[in-house]
């Protein structure tokens, strides 16, 4: 294929169906016969890039833009990619941003990639200083109370909204961010209060009355939050129905919930209910709960074979990028700190050679499952090369611990043990899978738990309920990931 609009249609239908092996050579070879110029060359970068091999995308997109320097995308596309790879990012950031000074979201990217550098305080000053000019900028106000969360400036993370309420009063939304955001933070006390003041403010406006009814059910206010759902009526949108399912659930009406659940099951974004089915089901003895469980089998724990040197190499390795993370404002995560990125993507040896064994893994399991289409995980998982949805490392230290927790953005969901604290007593530090979240109140006991080991990975549905037990000393490491529905 000579035909420059022909490869990158080739390259772009690659990405979207997963077949970039296949599109690989074809674009190689035109890039040695010099055919396609920079268009050609930032796709076969890109196909690289979704295989999981940013070592061999960077030199295309660094011959891009040596060929097009002025060329504002390929910038970006170098920028992001070095990012990913865990490489320098900043001066390509602030390139792109001279080429594309429209593109607000290279703000937030540069903020990331002053993170990666160690340069967090620097990132926070330089936001703020953007919302105090442009205070109606709401993604802003999100990364930077997110920012400001991981750089421990927790006490920061809602200034600059305060700030924009001062000089736009009448901003709903910006009332609305701040609900959300302290909702996130698991401040639901004063979410409540700032609902309180937007709803005297602007009357009882639908968007805030929502919220105002979690954060009230969330306090345990059951009666008032019952009203506001009444009043609020037949959910038409995912959140709305995910707060009545919970608060349903932790005001023991479990048949109402089952009715409220079962319509979004076969919706687009049923990823969101399938947690809650599978505490409804329990709770109501629905004999979907077998089909939806598949008697365990959705559970695998392995051994990988790594020596002790090998995973040395990769606590030090995590270690390194432990000791300048934090902690996100929505994770589960209890003392501890969770790696900022993708870490799959990094180009590190160590931390690639072990993303290939898990998802050498991963592949083995998928390929011992069954095929049932309208199974959340059946009917999802990859059939052929895994992809990665996400990917960290978290560092647990004393008494650390995640909450009960899933995740909707994958089909299958792992976690591999580095380290893990020595001498642990009875169920301490395990993995606890399908217990219900002890904030619903509903008392439902684990199905599995299991007793972490170096080297030990644990792959089980994203949509499984999982958090950890309390472990009193030491350090737990592990690396975690979701892997991408099909």
């Amino acid at each position: 294929m000579t035909d420059p609009a022909g490869l990158i249609a080739l390259a772009d239908a690659a990405l979207m169906n997963g077949s970039e092996e296949q599109a690989i050579p074809v674009l190689t070879d035109a890039v040695a016969h010099g055919l396609g110029g920079t268009a050609v060359l930032s796709a076969l970068a890109l196909l690289h890039r979704g295989l999981d091999q940013r070592e061999l995308a960077i030199p295309l997109l660094e011959r891009a833009v040596a060929h097009a320097p002025e060329d504002g995308t390929l910038v970006r596309q170098l920028a992001q990619v070095s990012l990913e790879a865990g490489l320098p990012a900043v001066p390509l950031f602030e390139r792109a941003i001279q080429l594309l000074p429209r593109q607000a979201d290279l703000r937030l990217s540069l903020a990331s990639a002053r993170l990666h550098a160690g340069q967090g305080m620097r990132a926070l000053d330089e936001l703020e200083a953007m919302l105090t000019a442009n205070a109606g900028w709401y993604e802003g106000h999100a990364q930077f109370a997110q920012l400001a969360f991981y750089c421990g400036q927790g006490d920061r993370m809602l200034s600059t909204i305060e700030a924009a309420l001062t000089k736009f009063p009448q901003s709903g939304e910006l009332y609305l961010r701040m609900v959300n955001l302290l909702l996130d933070g698991d401040r639901p006390a004063e979410a409540l209060e700032c609902c309180n003041r937007a709803l005297a403010r602007f009357g009882q406006v639908a968007q805030l009355l929502l919220p105002k009814a979690t954060a009230l059910d969330a306090l345990g206010q059951a009666a008032e939050a019952d009203a506001l759902f009444h009043a609020l009526g037949q959910p038409s949108e995912r959140g709305h129905a995910v707060s009545l399912i919970r608060h349903l659930l932790r005001t023991g009406q479990a048949q109402k919930a089952s009715a409220e659940l079962d319509p979004w099951l076969s919706q687009p974004g049923a990823e969101a209910f399938w947690p809650y089915a599978a505490l409804v089901w329990r709770l109501t003895s629905d004999p979907r709960l077998d089909w939806l469980e598949r008697q365990g089998t959705l559970v695998r724990v392995s051994d990988l074979q790594l020596d002790e040197a090998e995973l040395v190499e990769v606590r030090q390795s995590l270690d390194a990028l432990h000791n300048r993370s934090g902690r996100f404002l929505n994770q589960s995560i209890r003392d501890g700190t969770q790696t900022n990125g993708p870490l799959h993507a990094l180009i590190d040896p160590i931390i690639a050679r072990l993303r290939e064994r898990l998802r050498d893994a991963v592949a083995r399991f998928a390929s011992s499952l069954g095929d049932d289409p309208s199974h959340p995980t059946l009917g999802t998982i990859p059939r052929s090369r895994p992809r990665f949805a996400g990917s960290w490392s978290v560092r647990l230290r004393d008494a650390g611990h995640h909450t009960a927790h899933h995740h909707p953005e994958g089909c299958i969901s792992a976690v591999f043990y580095v380290t893990v604290p020595e001498a642990l007593a009875g169920d301490a530090g395990h993995l606890v899978l399908g217990e219900s979240p002890p904030d619903l109140g509903l008392g439902l006991a684990a199905m599995e738990t299991v007793a972490p080991s170096p080297g030990r990975l644990v792959l089980f549905p994203s949509w499984m309920w999982h958090g950890t037990r309390r472990f009193a000393a030491g350090q737990r490491m592990t690396v975690a990931f979701d892997i991408a529905r099909r």
